[in-house]
């Protein structure tokens, strides 16, 4: 199959401050329960909420591009650059490693709730540069409203942040009863996590959106796969012109966190 999902009691557990930040982690640390290694570059994967205002202590990264997407709450960075700054809803803080790092984070209210993702670019390249750290507030991503869909480029495309590894990440928010088609490219895979709400996914032509029940002689049904919160999912294309296809629920709405990176970035990939 081209749509494979896992859900949360197949993902990763972890827990910081005493378990006052709890995580879900679909891409885990070497040796931890997790649902997949890694998909291409991208190899660690946690969304964590904040019981309690709670804190990361300081700790070292190296080569390595990491992104902290922050949902709702506020999230504090510091970091041995010198930097100390806090984003709120919708922003992001981004730390190019390079030739070496020590970060903190800080949980400042109760309820936060973020994502922590890692890319691997060319290790062996991004080494030597030094490590930077950036952030942006939501105002600067880029957001297209269209048929009951709201699309938020976070990273690549007309996005603010570029990063050394072939990533594109995505923001989609689809309204109750609402369908949504995002086109996928042979080579890469597309991974995303269900953050709100339910619904039901397939991978299929383009322009054979879900609202069309069948196409080019297929019966689609028995390619839908259902969605439920908390999901993590990861698809690609096994022919040209191919798409994913993205219903929610008449009930609830989807709000989805997606990334799209090649299956091959052209280099090797470190063995978690």
């Amino acid at each position: 199959m081209s749509i494979h999902i896992y859900s949360a009691s197949e993902q990763g557990v972890g827990a910081f401050d005493g378990g006052k930040f709890i995580e879900q982690r679909a891409i885990s640390f070497p040796g931890e329960k997790t649902a997949v290694d890694r998909v291409g570059p991208l190899f660690y994967w946690a969304w964590g909420k904040a019981s309690d205002v709670s804190e990361i202590g300081m700790h070292p990264h190296k080569a390595f591009e990491i992104v902290t997407y922050v949902i709702d709450g506020l999230v504090e960075h510091r970091d041995s650059l010198g930097s100390l700054e806090t984003v709120t809803n919708g922003g992001a803080q981004v730390i190019q490693a390079g030739s070496g790092v020590y970060h903190s984070e800080a949980f400042r209210r109760a309820g936060s709730e973020a994502m922590q993702i890692w890319f691997e670019p060319h290790l062996s390249e991004t080494v030597k540069k030094p490590a930077t750290y950036n952030q942006y507030e939501h105002e600067l991503f880029p957001v297209n409203q269209a048929a009951g869909t709201t699309v938020k480029e976070v990273i690549g495309g007309d996005a603010p942040i570029h990063l050394d590894a072939d990533v594109r990440m995505y923001d989609w928010q689809i309204e109750p009863g609402a369908a949504f088609s995002y086109d996928l490219e042979l080579g890469r895979r597309t991974a995303f996590l269900v953050i709100r709400g339910e619904g039901e996914g397939r991978v299929g032509a383009v322009g054979n959106g879900q609202d069309q029940g069948q196409g080019q002689g297929q019966d689609l049904d028995q390619e839908r796969k259902n969605l439920f919160h908390k999901d993590f999912v990861v698809a690609h294309a096994v022919s040209e012109g191919e798409a994913l296809h993205l219903l929610a629920s008449n009930e609830q709405g989807l709000r989805i966190i997606a990334i799209d990176v090649p299956e091959d970035p052209g280099y090797a990939l470190y063995r978690k």
